[in-house]
């Protein structure tokens, strides 16, 4: 709920303000012509960015299952190898410290 909020406190709020006032200003300076455009172009570019964020976060979900699924065997022969050569290490050096005593 934190996140939330700060998100839309400290990212939408001063979006929509700036795009209001920039709005405004260009209504009052060269008509409401180029305010409708201003607030349209921003209308369209939410509306794609909505749209493309919502087919791509199911294949990225997806794509990061899969990801996951294939790094585990991986991490766990890593785990296994590095284990294997610290004992192997180990036992090196209880043999040289026989040796040297």
């Amino acid at each position: 709920v934190q996140s939330s909020l700060s998100s839309v406190l400290f990212t939408l709020v001063p979006t929509v303000l700036e795009v209001g006032l920039v709005s405004g200003l260009l209504t009052y300076q060269f008509g409401p012509a180029y305010g409708l455009v201003t607030l349209g172009t921003v209308a369209a570019y939410s509306a794609f960015t909505v749209a493309v964020s919502g087919r791509r976060i199911p294949i990225r979900r997806e794509m990061n299952q899969a990801d996951s699924q294939a790094g585990a065997p991986a991490g766990g022969s890593l785990l296994q190898y590095e284990t294997g050569k610290d004992r192997s290490a180990q036992a090196r050096g209880a043999d040289r410290d026989d040796a040297a005593a």
